[in-house]
């Protein structure tokens, strides 16, 4: 049975129809080409005719159209685009394959084309989809059955990689035991926030990380008043976040998540209580305590009034600008907003620390099973194979034991540019849960002399020339971004090295327990009250409504199905742990 929203959404198709179908080729750009026939995108855009000739410039070639939720940091070389690039070539060439994006897009503005695509019943043949959508489309009989292309199409290294847990992940794809998608794997450990600082802004101002939340409001003002960057001009905040409160995938950077853990509280959170039952942190009393601790900082104007309509890309694109000193956010920072910032400011530096508390508890930050977005074939699509089939390039090109240094230079990180090519590919998984974990133990103890770099897997190899030449070449920012990059990253100063690790021996991480399909009064009510419990959240830091409405939004929550969701949450980790 079709769900309420995608019948609603399907209703309005008429009115939105003839502005979907829009013939046209077009594609807008982030950033200007640079001297070094570099180009660096934000939101960007490409959307093609859908119903193009099946053999259009193709010669025998299998068609299809896809819609691509982009990072928004994706940079390329010469006359490479998101239509043409390394991945796109491998397909055609390999596989026999032509993608024709209908939408590559980041952030927002993926989620608005998505939205449209669903409503006026136009989706491609295959696309990247949020949870919640993911859900409500496999349940209306909408997307491909791809359990027998799946099993026929996928390599043992990408099930091997998809399984890693045991298909646990895996199984959330599935309706009736039919698999109707593949998860953006995650790791749990990689998914905690992080306090990130720049730290030549501490240096100039003569202070220590904070270790209280008492410090860090210290932090964020002078990083505000005291003119931290030391240009004279009234032109920094004291830390930055984003608008998405309440969000499947974390928001980083600007996450909220490690500043309501310092009260002991979590927005989006599903957590065991002393009883065993499971219960939504979102409604915690600590929330309170945690919102009306930002309306001060809001009013102390430590934080940017704009924060409420900027996203994660434009948090970053003031991170990169030099424009904000701290922020929460996960392990991989070194690689996006902080690498711009390092490259436009070589004098500017970031390191990572732990979350801080406001209590005499220690502050634990939250981990999520967060699969913030499935891959998926339309119902209606001739050859839904391709989405297994593409998917295991990925594999072939960067997993594999066999990859080669000068293959991961073209399908990976170029070292010579520090471009990352491996953000053009379609459907890529990692083996997300021992990835990281595996990669640092390699690269520690090659770097300690312990193994040689021919003993380990050929990406951590890479990583660790990468690291070494940056250590053994003065560690110099300005000429090596990239090996700042994974110094930072996975090297001796890296998250996982610094922050991660230490979480995890000292019992600092909270799992939050529920990672399943949305429940039945998920689908119908879960949109509604989140929106409620974001605008709550925002409004009282705003100011707009104070501290005490938190009171009557816990009640609203509770009355309008969220008693019924934490039912069925706990009903469905009952099944699915016992008890």
């Amino acid at each position: 049975m079709k769900s309420k929203k995608i019948l609603a959404l399907l209703l309005t198709g008429a009115m939105v129809m003839s502005v979907a179908a829009c013939g046209k080729n077009e594609q807008t750009s982030g950033g200007d080409s640079n001297a070094g026939g570099q180009e660096e995108t934000g939101a960007q855009t490409a959307e093609t005719e859908s119903g193009s000739d099946s053999n259009a410039g193709g010669g025998g070639l299998t068609e299809v159209t896809y819609m691509h939720k982009l990072n928004g940091t994706e940079k390329y070389v010469g006359n490479d685009d998101i239509n043409n690039n390394v991945y796109t070539r491998c397909y055609e060439d390999e596989l026999g394959i032509k993608l024709n994006f209908t939408v590559a897009a980041a952030g927002d503005d993926y989620t608005q084309k998505l939205t449209m695509a669903i409503a006026s019943n136009d989706l491609p043949d295959l696309m990247d989809l949020p949870a919640e959508e993911f859900s409500e489309l496999a349940n209306a009989g909408m997307l491909a059955d791809i359990t027998d292309s799946y099993d026929t199409y996928a390599s043992d290294l990408l099930k091997q990689t998809i399984e890693v847990d045991g298909g646990i992940q895996l199984a959330s794809a599935k309706v009736d035991g039919r698999l109707y998608g593949i998860p953006q794997l995650s790791a749990a450990d990689g998914t905690c926030d992080l306090l990130w600082i720049r730290t030549d802004w501490l240096e100039n101002l003569g202070l220590q990380a904070p270790t209280t939340m008492d410090e860090l409001i210290e932090v964020a003002r002078a990083f505000r008043y005291d003119d931290p960057d030391g240009n004279g001009v009234d032109d920094t905040w004291g830390i930055g976040f984003q608008k998405d409160i309440v969000t499947e995938d974390g928001a980083s950077p600007g996450s909220f998540e490690g500043f309501f853990a310092a009260y002991g509280a979590y927005a989006r959170a599903w957590v065991k209580d002393e009883s065993g039952k499971v219960t939504y942190s979102g409604i915690n009393e600590g929330m309170k305590d945690a919102l009306a601790q930002l309306n001060q900082m809001y009013q102390d104007g430590l934080i940017d009034p704009e924060f409420g309509v900027k996203d994660t890309v434009k948090l970053s694109e003031d991170i990169a600008a030099g424009k904000v000193g701290m922020f929460y956010g996960l392990e991989g920072m070194p690689w996006g907003a902080c690498k711009s910032n390092i490259e436009n400011n070589p004098d500017a530096d970031w390191q990572c620390y732990p979350i801080v508390s406001a209590t005499s508890e220690p502050a634990k930050p939250i981990t999520y099973v967060r699969i913030s977005r499935y891959y998926a074939a339309n119902a209606n699509c001739e050859n839904p194979e391709a989405l297994i089939k593409i998917a295991n390039v990925f594999q072939d090109k960067i997993n594999s034991l066999e990859s080669t240094e000068e293959t991961l230079n073209t399908f990976g990180v170029d070292p010579a540019t520090g471009i990352n090519f491996a953000e053009y590919a379609a459907f890529a998984m990692d083996p997300a849960i021992q990835k990281c974990n595996t990669y640092y133990a390699e690269i520690k103890s090659t770097l300690e002399g312990e193994t040689t770099v021919e003993e380990i897997h050929p990406e951590a190899a890479r990583y660790y020339k990468v690291i070494k030449n940056f250590i053994d070449n003065g560690m110099d920012k300005g000429q090596d971004s990239l090996g700042w990059n994974y110094y930072k990253f996975i090297g001796p100063e890296g998250s996982w090295n610094t922050i991660i690790n230490d979480y995890k021996a000292n019992d600092k991480l909270v799992q939050s327990v529920f990672f399943g399909a949305p429940t039945p009064t998920m689908s119908t009510n879960l949109s509604a009250l989140n929106k409620m419990q974001a605008e709550t959240c925002v409004n009282i830091i705003m100011g707009s409504q104070p501290a005490d409405s938190f009171d009557e939004f816990v009640s609203n929550w509770k009355s309008l199905g969220g008693d019924t969701i934490t039912e069925e949450v706990n009903e469905w980790y009952n099944t699915t742990f016992g008890n």
